[in-house]
This record gives structure tokens, C-alpha cells and sequence, in this order.
């Protein structure tokens, strides 16, 4: 089977969308099927192009077995609602230019990942050209974030981005998302439920508590053996809302927070943490693959 991989986020990045993403078009060429990946260049949770990718220009490359296409990707500095909009849009440009391609190869399944729905329509046209069935999986509902952050103003642009929303998902053959809660919102936007899949997250079970490693990573970093250790890994983004880190550290002195990751945020809270004179507050990048059973261990 020919499944088409659309969505922006994907392999080499380590953590959220793009790992899952890559991992399932793996799994899947490992099987037999012919994958093929259209993405952007990685760039999350940092928000600045990987070393050694164009943001530019289209590149070919291969992740395993899996055929992928580097589209290019215009990646704001300082995301805002308006930056992240053109951010998202840029890839929904570049990525349709592809069409034409992707309709000879006639691909027999299309998965398309949310984040972004911008590139939705290029997912369905691609389908609809080839005759291709199209799957949508919901990791994010960006639309709901928007508004709930403040991103973007409520109102009558609100209803009309809602109900393009749930246009645009009742044409797709498929809708999965990853939680029973955001299974249940699926239904509340008007997706009928024999269409609709719970498809959850997975973790690596080879992934394992690791006692050196964490005597090794508290030796590194300074954190007595018997010290209470409380870690975050990931992107820090507004949503996560880790400003809430710091008002913990500030009421308990006597813990150690470590904050592992890059993301929007990340310059804000080493600020705050700073104004707040949080001696007992760290921040680290992220950690490669290999230290991750330790930094989870030390924790």
C-alpha cells in the first residue's frame, strides 16, 4: 500500500508531534508499505531550522525506508498569533506545490497531522486527485488553542474559523485523535462517531529506570543523592504554562526544579526565574536520546 505521510512536524526532532509522526511512517515501511513523508525542515521545540537543513528550498532525503520531501518553512524568531499564522501558512504554500507530483505517484492513503490544519486542503486535494482515502489526526487542536491563549480575537473570526474547521474535517475519510477527552470535542465539532478513531500516544518500554544514570546525571548537575528532584522535559510554550514552576520553586526553596527544553517561552521564564532570584531553579537544553533514561531516572 502507498501511504503519504502529510504533516509539518516529523523526524529528526525529538520530542511531540514530529517523533510520533516519524516513528508511525517507519513503523509502517517496516511492514512492507511505501511511505513517503512531505514535512518541513525540523525546527521544534528551539524555533530556529536544524543545523545543516535549508529553510528555502525542497530537499530529498531518506529516514529509514521512508521517501521524505523537505518543504520550505518561513520560522518566526519571536512566535506571536499573527507570526505563527504566517509560520504555519508558509508550509501550506510550499507543501501544495507538490500536488502535481504527489497525484502521479497516486498514493492509496493520505495521513495528515493536525498541527497544521492549514495544510488540510492540500492533504484533501492530493486525495481527491488520486482517489486516495484521507485520514486526519488530531494531536492539537490549534484552533481551540488560538483562541484559548489569546492568539487570536473571539467574535464573528472565531465562529467562521470554527466552522471551517469542522468543514474541513467532516471530508476527511477518518478522524483520530489521541485522548478520550479530545475524542469527545471530535464529536462536539460535528464529526460523526463511525468516523472517528482513538489512536493514543506510545512510549518506549525499552526505556527503563536507570541507577547509574541517575547518580551520574545528580553528580553532573550538583543535586545531592537524597535531594527532591522535580523535572519538566519538553517545549516551553505559553500553553504549558510553566510560570507555575516558579511559583512552586518560590515556595519550596529546599526542592530542585529542572526545566529541560527549548521553546517560545523559554527566554521569558529564565527571566522571571532571574527577577525572582530562584537559586533553586534550572535550566537545561534538551537532552540527546541517549541521556534520557538517566535524566528520567534522576528525577
Amino acid at each position: 500500500m502507498k501511504v503519504l505521510v502529510f504533516g509539518l512536524n516529523f523526524a529528526p526532532e525529538l520530542t511531540g508531534i514530529g517523533r510520533y509522526t516519524g516513528e508511525l511512517a517507519a513503523w509502517l515501511a517496516d511492514r512492507g508499505h511505501e511511505v513517503r513523508a512531505v514535512t518541513a525542515p525540523p525546527y521544534y521545540p528551539a524555533w530556529r531550522i536544524g543545523a545543516g537543513y535549508p529553510g528555502w528550498r525542497y530537499r530529498r532525503e531518506r529516514f529509514g525506508l521512508v521517501d521524505v520531501r523537505r518543504c520550505p518553512l518561513w520560522v518566526p524568531r519571536r512566535p506571536t498569533g499573527l507570526t505563527r499564522l504566517l509560520h504555519l501558512g508558509s508550509f501550506a504554500v510550499s507543501s501544495s506545490l507538490l500536488t502535481p507530483s504527489l497525484r502521479r505517484w497516486r498514493p492509496d492513503v493520505i495521513w495528515a497531522v493536525e498541527p497544521t490544519l492549514f495544510s488540510a486542503p492540500g492533504a484533501l486535494l492530493v486525495g481527491r486527485l488520486s482517489q486516495a482515502k484521507c485520514w486526519l489526526h488530531v494531536q492539537d487542536f490549534e484552533v481551540d488553542a488560538a483562541f484559548g491563549l489569546g492568539l487570536l480575537n473571539g467574535g464573528l473570526a472565531e465562529r467562521m474559523v470554527r466552522q471551517l474547521e469542522a468543514a474541513l474535517m467532516r471530508r476527511f475519510t477518518v478522524v483520530s485523535t489521541i485522548s478520550t477527552g479530545m475524542h469527545r470535542r471530535l464529536l462536539a465539532k460535528g464529526v460523526e462517531e463511525n468516523r472517528t478513531f482513538l489512536l493514543p500516544n506510545w512510549a518506549d518500554s525499552r526505556c527503563r529506570f536507570d541507577a547509574e544514570g541517575r547518580r551520574r546525571f545528580r553528580v553532573r548537575y550538583g543535586v545531592a543523592e537524597d535531594a527532591a528532584l522535580v523535572m519538566y522535559s519538553g517545549n516551553l510554550g505559553k500553553k504549558q504554562g510553566l510560570e507555575l514552576l516558579l511559583e512552586a520553586a518560590q515556595r519550596l526553596p529546599t526542592v530542585t526544579f529542572m526545566v529541560c527544553g527549548e521553546g517560545a517561552a523559554k527566554r521569558g521564564l529564565v527571566a522571571q526565574a532571574s527577577r525572582l532570584g530562584l537559586t533553586n531553579v534550572r535550566f537545561l537544553p534538551l537532552q540527546p536520546e541517549e541521556e534520557l533514561p538517566a535524566m528520567l531516572s534522576a528525577g
